[in-house]
């Protein structure tokens, strides 16, 4: 059985519309880094894990301060990167992809480090079998960690109340 781990990039914008011209070239905030790094101190109390990340600069600065305080490393893969500019059946495709190759290695447990429609995915396919356009928007927020296995899900968060 498979654990699953799913987490977004460390905050990198405060808009309600999203990136806008910045979807895929945008960075991380310094506010953004602090529960990232409390998350990196969870996951380093994790039995050893496989790492994936998607390409984009946001998910590589947010796996870096993973990376420094736990001594994981990620792999990125394509198919992790942000839903843009395709079709959402494009999209669920590329998704779908990447889990069934992970499937076929039954890891134990995974790290992914991608963006929120991306994990709304990867969460359905993974207790559902299926995912539906309408569920793109069922994501954790930046700083909370995702755990799925044995079909059920909860979220660790790692953001402090004010």
């Amino acid at each position: 059985m498979t654990t699953w781990y799913l987490f977004r990039h460390a905050l990198a914008t405060h808009s309600q519309s999203g990136y806008g011209d910045n979807i895929l070239t945008a960075t991380i905030l310094p506010e953004g880094i602090p529960p990232i790094e409390r998350m990196a101190e969870y996951i380093r109390g994790l039995p050893k894990s496989v790492n994936w990340s998607s390409e984009l600069l946001r998910c590589g600065q947010t796996t870096n301060i993973i990376t420094k305080i736990t001594g994981r490393t990620f792999t990125t893969d394509a198919r992790l990167n942000e839903y843009y500019n395709e079709t959402f059946e494009v999209f669920r495709k590329r998704i779908a992809s990447w889990l069934d190759g992970m499937m076929t290695l039954h890891p134990s447990i995974v790290l992914v480090c991608t963006h929120g429609a991306v994990i709304a995915g990867l969460k359905h396919l993974i207790i559902e079998g299926e995912f539906l356009e309408s569920q793109s928007f069922d994501y954790p927020k930046c700083g909370q960690l995702l755990v799925v296995t044995r079909k059920r899900s909860a979220v660790l968060d790692f953001v402090p109340e004010f």
